[in-house]
This record gives C-alpha cells, structure tokens and sequence, in this order.
C-alpha cells in the first residue's frame, strides 16, 4: 500500500473499491488549519444553535432561563390562591356599536368574572390585607354580621362575614357565616370594592396595597373613602367593569352582532322566582330564570342565592346571575361622581329596568357610599395568554433568533 494509500486508509476498505458510508465520514474530526498554523478540528454546526463553545453556553443559559420564566409563571398564578380563583369569561367581538341605551360599544376584548364576587372571597381579602386587618376605610361594614344586621326585617339572612378583634395582636380577624360562603358579598360601598380590586390587581397577598394599582385611593397623607367614586388608571389590568363593558358581557351577541333584550340570553321576559326566607325551592333549572322578585310578596323578603345557581341561565358570554342576586357596581359615573349600578337584585321588581333599551336616569346613579344587602360587584380584566403559551412564545422566539444565527454562516459559504 503506497503512502497516498496510507494517509487515506480510513476512506478505502479492505477491497479498495468502496468508501465507507458519508454518515461514518462525517462523524470523524476533519483536520483544518488555521491561519496561524497547526490544526483544530472541523465540526459540524448544523445540530448546534450558536457558533462556537461560548454561543452554545449562551444558548443553554438562555434556554434554562425560559424554562425557569416559564416555571415561576406556573407558580405565581397558582400561589395567589389560598385565594378562590376567579373563573373569567372571555368577552370578544371587539369594536361593537352601542346599544339602544347608549352603552356597550368596547373597542378591545377582556375578560369578566364568571360569579358575582363571594363572601368567602371578600373575607379572605379582609384577613390578607393591611386595611382588613387594621379595620381601615371602611372596608367592613358590620352589617355584614348577622347578628347586627339581624335589628332590620329579615336582613341577617343575607349577611355573611362575622368580624373578631385580637387583643393580644390588635389586629381584626374574619369568618363566613356558615352557608353563606358562596353567597355575593355585599354591604360595601363602591371605595371598598375599588380597594378589593387593587388588592388582587398587585398580587391578592398580605403585602398587596389596596390604595394603588387599577385606582388611586390615596391623595398625599389622605385615604380617599367618601365623595366622587375614583377614575381607572391607564394600564389597569383588573378593575370594576365599566358600564360599557358590563352591558356588552350581560346582552350583546358577536353571532348576531346584536343584543339580546335580557341579560338572561333571550329576548323574551325571564321569569323570577324569588328565592325567599320561608320555605320555597325556586326552580333554577330552567333556562330564563333568575333571582328577582318578580311577584313580590306581602312581609316576604327575598334573599341571595349561591352563586351559579341558575344553572342554565347565563348572560350572552356565559356569565351568571347577571339578572337578580344582587346590583352590580360599574366604575362609570355621572358629573357629579356617582356610580352607574347594573343587573337588578333579589328584590328588584321592575323588569323594565334591567334591558338593554333602557336608558339611565339620573335617579339611577348611587354615590360612591352606597351600601346595602342588595349590592355587590364582580370584577373584569384585561386578557392574558396562559402561562404556557407565553412561555411557549417566549422559548420558540428564542430558537428563531438562533437558527437565523446559524443561517447566516452557511448563506455566507455559498456566496463565496
């Protein structure tokens, strides 16, 4: 076998006739010189994102940092919830024209909570928040105690949330009245709701600020608690819906593009019956039914259901009890700061007033310290992708960049 032979030995088998397979060739070190001499092995860069020992360390750090995002992601939306999680309903079909009552038209999609907000809810925002476990503005009204609100007819019944003072801590400490854990909350006024949602806005923890965030409720030394309800700030991600916004939830259409005359899905009249404080069973399993008092009864008061007991009866995006159960606030007002409240409650009675033709009066407006047991709220927000489709997003835009670092080479080869 002659040197030329020799040198290429690996190449010829034993017949000197045949190479071996290109994948085996491949997979040897290629020897290249370098421009200042001697020799490093060629390698193949097509398996590999960046070029070179250090682009690829670059690369696995920043694929482990995506993966780490994505976790911590995971988690934080997971851990806000000792808290029960709000179920949220998306509202879509964006740039909508008003209705007959001058409200809905919404020119971007978001969100609504599924249920009017809970006692057990309301309660576990008192515990963890600094104005809860101080008793500050108001955020507890003792009418939610039944054994105050217990002095009015029939009004113990619909109040949920029992508040206790710790000597030792000097802080307050909150329970929900046993079957009224999912009943609406009620009995705050518009600023206690305002600061609920700012809470949950930062984080829905004990450390969560409940004078900043979706409102500021706070003026240099001055907690704001009384006079004209507070404006949504820019960039707020949750907040109070707007009339706009809850009357597009509760009526409108995207099918149709249209809305329908009830906040029940229907344009024919619901039917209400009353859950009271004898012993009735309203029948909830019927489409078109909702908690309000439709024929109302002598020295019988109605009083809240569970959440979602209507079970088939839902607003146009599935939202429920958006008639009957309690009022809802908006954070739409009028010029002289009060609030727009939707929905009707359990003692509503004049279906007239809860249509999507139906325009408010200025009788209709409540000022921001309005409380009572036939008022509560939900909550709406801005729509975020889930946590895996962001982290998804996050590691594909990743690979693109580097596979165009990689391509960039081999188009530069091929020019030369």
């Amino acid at each position: 076998m002659n040197a030329t032979l020799k040198m290429n030995a690996f190449d010829i088998d034993s017949d000197s006739n045949s190479f071996e397979p290109i994948r085996r060739k491949m997979q040897r070190p290629e020897p290249r010189r370098r421009p200042q001499g001697g020799f490093q092995n060629r390698r193949r860069k097509h398996h590999t994102w960046g070029v070179g020992a250090s682009a690829r360390l670059a690369d696995l750090r920043a694929f482990a940092g995506a993966v780490v995002m994505m976790l911590v992601a995971m988690a934080s939306s997971a851990s806000a919830d000792g808290f029960t999680a709000f179920d949220w309903n998306k509202v879509r079909d964006s740039g909508n024209a008003n209705a007959a009552s001058g409200f809905g038209a919404v020119s971007t999609n978001f969100v609504i909570s599924s249920y009017e907000t809970t006692n057990s809810q309301y309660a576990y925002f008192l515990n963890n928040s600094e104005a809860g476990r101080q008793n500050q503005y108001g955020v507890y009204n003792t009418l939610m105690n039944p054994a105050v609100s217990g002095t009015s007819t029939f009004g113990n019944l619909n109040s949920g949330i029992v508040q206790t003072f710790n000597a030792s801590t000097q802080t307050y400490s909150y329970t929900v009245v046993a079957g009224m854990e999912n009943r609406p909350a009620n009995f705050m006024d518009w600023f206690s709701a305002a600061r609920f949602v700012n809470w949950y806005a930062n984080g829905a923890k004990s450390t969560s600020s409940t004078e900043t965030g979706s409102y500021t409720l706070v003026s240099g030394s001055t907690h704001i608690t009384s006079g004209p309800i507070v404006s949504r700030n820019a960039g707020a991600r949750v907040f109070l819906p707007s009339a706009n916004e809850w009357t597009k939830a509760a009526y409108y259409s995207g099918a149709t593009a249209s809305y329908k005359l009830y906040p029940t899905n229907s344009n024919n009249s619901p039917t209400g019956t009353i859950n009271t404080n004898v012993a009735t069973t309203p029948n909830v399993t019927q489409p078109n039914t909702a908690n309000f008092a439709q024929q109302f009864v002598a020295n019988v008061s109605g009083v809240t259901t569970d959440i979602g007991t209507y079970t088939n009866t839902t607003s146009t995006y599935g939202a429920f009890d958006m008639l009957g159960n309690v009022t809802e606030m908006t954070d739409t007002s009028n010029a002289s700061g009060s609030f727009l409240p939707f929905g009707g409650g359990f003692s509503s009675l004049s279906l007239s007033r809860w249509t999507s033709n139906y325009v408010p009066l200025a009788s209709d407006y409540r000022a921001g310290t309005t409380f009572n047991q036939n008022l509560g709220f939900r909550v709406a927000a801005v729509p975020e992708p889930g946590n895996m489709v962001a982290a998804a997003l996050g590691v594909g835009a990743l690979i693109a960049v580097h596979m165009v670092k990689r391509r960039k080479p081999a188009l530069a080869r091929v020019a030369a």
